[in-house]
């Protein structure tokens, strides 16, 4: 019980973390934000303060930010797609970044709890973060040397199964294991999301961007169509994480 609660709350604190940088930017640019939610499908818990509704939901595989003037057509007081390209740009990479930025913090806490000096601390924490992001970028780029590409491709991709697994066995060697790998997590989930692609939040920044060059906005089914392609992926990531989860477990 535990064990699970600690998942959760881990969860919980890496899409909060997020989300809520998504939503400070709104706000800081006058957007108003209807809702703040973390998880999708039931909502478990909702409550109203001030103008934001910030709920609970049932499956902790995500959050959402609802901003007030979606529709790329829209032009409402305080609405989202009222802003520029740059400031909605803006409060789509504050996501990211807030989740690189907690993966960093978590990490240093760690090695501070363990005795790190406070700048010594430091640097081991910009040198194990740096590490993160080049053998990332070099996996993307295919330039991942050859022992670590090995290991790669025998790994796979850990999906939200294995993910639980590998928080679960980190807790019981203690908790300090425990927040190292939600750094990680914390750290891989930033740096998916910077990827110039559908529905991630680097995916939006692009279209913004492009939009930006072209000088004026898409038309509306340029961005449902963009959105579409984006959940086909997402979706078809999610299915075959999973069925790999399992067959891990089931070796």
């Amino acid at each position: 019980m535990l064990t699970t609660l600690a998942i959760l709350l881990g969860f919980g604190l890496l899409v909060g973390f997020h989300e809520a940088a998504h939503m400070f930017v709104s706000k800081l640019f006058g957007v108003k934000v209807n809702k703040f939610a973390i998880g999708f499908g039931t909502v478990l818990l909702s409550k109203k303060w001030g103008e934001t509704t910030y709920e609970l939901r049932l499956l902790p595989l995500g959050g959402f930010v609802q901003c007030h003037g979606e529709n790329p057509e829209s032009k409402v007081k305080r609405g989202f797609f009222s802003l520029s390209w740059w400031k909605r740009s803006l409060i789509a990479l504050a996501g990211p970044v807030a989740s690189l930025l907690l993966g960093f913090l978590m990490l240093y806490g760690v090695l501070l709890a363990n005795g790190w000096p406070l700048i010594a601390g430091l640097v081991k924490a910009f040198d194990m973060c740096a590490f993160v992001f080049v053998t990332t970028f070099q996996f993307l780029s295919g330039t991942l040397p050859q022992k670590l590409a090995t290991a790669a491709a025998s790994d796979g991709v850990a999906g939200p199964i294995m993910i639980v697994k590998i928080l679960s066995d980190g807790l019981k060697q203690g908790w300090d294991v425990f927040v190292y790998i939600l750094a990680m997590v914390s750290l891989s989930l930033g740096m998916f999301n910077l990827l110039p692609l559908p529905m991630l939040d680097g995916g939006h920044v692009f279209l913004y961007t492009l939009e930006g060059i072209r000088g004026k906005k898409w038309p509306v089914k340029a961005y449902v169509i963009w959105n579409m392609i984006g959940v086909a992926l997402l979706g078809g990531l999610m299915i075959y994480t999973i069925f790999s989860d399992v067959a891990k477990l089931l070796k």
